[in-house]
């Protein structure tokens, strides 16, 4: 995120250098200057996340052809499994597709209000957005069709491990989300300061 910062600063300003101060103090930016620097942070981080999002929804569904076309033909009476796979796989690529991103679940699991800073307090409550519900829904769905073709199938050969794609696509999916929310320009927001420009 700093490179990433520094980069973005040295292409939004490059007349400013943060050694032309004296002692190489470091250069302050006024109010003005940060939210120019913030919003062009943004417009390159919603650029980058488009491509992110369009790159691993089109890799989640390319692979729903192989459960509409091989597992029928070779496995008859396992539709179930094939339907199963198959939402899973159309899930996955809806939510990295259209819903935001939120904090992870780990960071939801332990969130709080921040004025109450006490673990134990029975005020505190887990607080998930639907994505994280559907993610972790579609986690457990992945992990049980992976679990139910280990055992009918056992021992698996060749393309039987095509029955781990959905909980592998589902662990991409989150991996690839959390990626995007390090980069997430808003949390900059908590470090802007006042300063008053000449």
């Amino acid at each position: 995120m700093m490179s990433h910062l520094r980069k973005a600063w040295k292409k939004r300003f490059p007349e400013i250098d943060q050694t032309d101060s004296e002692d190489g103090d470091i250069v302050y930016l006024d109010d003005q200057e940060q939210d120019e620097l913030i919003d062009s942070l943004r417009n390159e981080n919603e650029s980058i996340n488009l491509r992110y999002r369009v790159a691993f929804t089109i890799i989640t569904l390319i692979q729903t052809p192989i459960f509409l076309l091989h597992p029928v033909l070779k496995y008859q009476g396992k539709h179930l499994l094939t339907i199963l796979a198959l939402s899973s796989l159309l899930v996955t690529a809806f939510v990295m597709h259209t819903t935001p991103i939120s904090a992870s679940l780990l960071t939801a699991a332990i969130a709080a209000d921040a004025a109450n800073m006490d673990l134990l307090t029975p005020q505190r409550q887990l607080r998930f957005t639907n994505s994280q519900i559907i993610i972790l829904l579609n986690a457990v769905l992945g992990a049980l069709i992976a679990g139910i073709a280990y055992m009918k199938f056992s021992p698996l050969m060749g393309i039987d491990y095509v029955w781990f794609s959905p909980l592998g696509s589902v662990g991409a999916v989150v991996l690839v989300r959390g990626w995007m929310r390090e980069g997430d320009v808003e949390s900059l927001e908590q470090f802007r300061y006042k300063y008053k420009g000449a």
